[in-house]
């Protein structure tokens, strides 16, 4: 119990009632909670439901987000490692929540419910919202990249190298597909340690733009952002035009930026990302990026 919640001076009765009291609200909890959750034939309805609708492409997500391991359990053959890995949830036009206890999941905001059904315990909703179409999606066509290292005397050029491409010299030195691990939730993206002294430069020559480019970024690796403090910057070049990215720390989480790209709909244009870092040490940089619309 929190020491502030009771004087110094309260006498030992008080302190002893309050002690009982709240060990009794915690015993009536551990009672009523399991009564509360639902049961194995809940889920097994609620996924014969969502089984019987689902289109591929659709999303499948959990309300709360802590019960997403037992959705999985029952749902996880329609949710592909593309999918869990996601980017955000905005190229989704059609997604189904399996809520309990009057939850709901952030994928279905601001969309319109189109089924709502209880199971038990469970309430299966299918939201039907606006999505954004994914014109290039950058990890999955992570071969076309072109990498190289850029220092102070000169331009190191990188070569793919089975599941990668690596640079010379350096071992880390490689961008590579890949889930991690970022704000404690699993992403697919391309991991690309920076170099010290040096700017590690990821181009795609020819990328069709849509009417906006996403770009999130993160550190991966709770073990890693615990072992070293320093930033990491990313600056993305569209078509000769930069724009600079928030600054990458420990603290940032998945960091999502929107460049708006509309004045460029439908040409072809090199996109560049360049990372630097005045401390790379521990700095596992992870981005994903998606042109949209």
């Amino acid at each position: 119990m929190n020491s502030r919640l009771l004087p110094r001076s309260a006498p030992p009765l008080l302190i002893a009632a309050a002690v009982v009291l709240l060990a009794l609200i915690e015993t009536a909890v551990a009672l009523i909670a399991p009564s509360r959750a639902p049961t194995d034939a809940d889920w097994a309805a609620a996924a014969r439901q969502v089984r019987a609708d689902f289109r591929p492409g659709d999303l499948i997500v959990a309300a709360p987000a802590w019960a997403d391991p037992i959705l999985r359990v029952h749902l996880g053959d329609l949710i592909p490692i593309e999918v869990a890995g996601r980017l955000d949830d905005d190229r989704f036009a059609r997604v189904w929540e399996v809520s309990q206890r009057g939850a709901r999941a952030p994928a279905t905001a601001g969309g319109t419910v189109t089924l709502d059904q209880r199971f038990g315990r469970l309430t299966v909703r299918r939201v039907e919202r606006q999505a954004e179409p994914v014109g290039y999606d950058f990890v999955a066509r992570w071969a076309d990249a072109q990498v190289s290292r850029v220092e102070t005397a000169r331009t190191v050029p990188c070569r793919k190298t089975g599941d990668r491409i690596q640079c010379p010299d350096l071992s880390f030195n490689f961008v590579h597909r890949q889930i991690v691990e970022v704000d404690n939730r699993l992403r697919e993206a391309l991991l690309a340690q920076p170099v010290g002294q040096a700017v590690v430069a990821i181009e795609y020559p020819a990328v069709r733009l849509g009417r906006v480019l996403v770009v999130a970024t993160g550190l991966h690796d709770t073990w890693m952002r615990k072992a070293a403090r320093g930033t990491v910057a990313m600056r993305v070049i569209v078509g000769g035009q930069p724009q600079a990215l928030p600054t990458t720390s420990d603290d940032s989480g998945w960091t999502r930026t929107r460049i708006d790209t509309s004045a460029r709909v439908g040409q072809v244009v090199p996109v560049r990302f360049e990372i630097t870092s005045p401390a790379p040490y521990a700095r596992h940089f992870a981005f994903a990026a998606e042109a949209r619309g």
